[in-house]
């Protein structure tokens, strides 16, 4: 933890930490803070592109181009529909072709997900702190039991708050009330830990939550206009320090 010890010095002189004995539980968002899960997406799409120049030898296109078609905000992030849009536009749709594309899809991108680096080791020094881990996820609840069963980490959580649990997405509210209502504790009393200004940090930090930015899984950094969150995260860790945590 050398590394942690260093930061702390650095980071001390323009911040406040956060005492273990107010805090009571982390609300963490999944896919780009605890894993890259972009980076498995687009491995996915890889996987489809070279399926599909297979059957059809006459596609040679980047992963990128089938990224993009989940980035239009025409269906959900993780919607079959884009997979399906994409294949018609280049006249490669067959009913078949478009099943395995989706089942290549699901394996690949569950198949390739990686954790950030010091994950495991930080959820443990929360845990032995006796903070309350929760996840706060758009994912349904069987795609994040999937995920976090696959990187190791389904243990660590207290409970899963998903999208098909509270009827809606982030930034909507939803997720962060019915966490505290389910722990029977206030927002002042929860740090919100997640990579997303817009749908992470902005609606907790309205509720009154601690937030820390996970600028280090953030894709999309043109969101952040100005300081609304407490505390940056550089890496995972960087949370022990803004927690004053000895264990750290």
């Amino acid at each position: 933890m050398e590394e942690i010890e260093k930061n702390r010095h650095i980071i001390q002189r323009d911040t406040e930490w956060i005492c273990p004995g107010i805090l009571k539980a982390v609300l963490f968002d999944m896919d780009n803070t605890l894993f890259d899960f972009v980076a498995a997406k687009l491995e996915a799409c890889r996987e489809i592109i070279s399926f599909i120049g297979t059957e059809k030898g006459d596609t040679a296109e980047e992963p990128s181009e089938l990224f993009r078609y989940f980035l239009r905000g025409t269906y959900g992030f993780e919607d079959y529909e884009n997979i399906r849009d994409y294949m018609q536009e280049r006249n490669l749709f067959t009913i078949k072709g478009y099943r395995k594309c989706c089942e290549i899809y699901e394996n690949e991108k569950l198949q390739n997900l990686e954790l950030y680096p010091t994950v495991t080791d930080t959820l443990g020094k929360l845990k032995e702190l006796g903070l309350k881990l929760v996840i706060i996820t758009d994912a349904d609840t069987h795609h994040a039991l999937a995920r976090l069963t696959r990187v190791g980490l389904l243990n660590y959580f207290d409970f899963v708050v998903a999208a098909d649990m509270t009827g809606t997405k982030k930034p909507d509210p939803a997720h962060f009330l019915f966490a505290l209502e389910t722990l029977k504790i206030k927002p002042e009393e929860t740090l919100v830990v997640g990579d997303s200004i817009k749908r992470d940090i902005v609606p907790a930090h309205k509720l009154g939550f601690k937030t820390a930015y996970a600028a280090y899984g953030d894709w999309r950094p043109g969101e952040v206009t100005d300081k609304c969150f407490d505390f940056r995260l550089s890496t995972f860790s960087d949370m022990l320090i803004y927690l004053g945590s000895k264990q750290a």
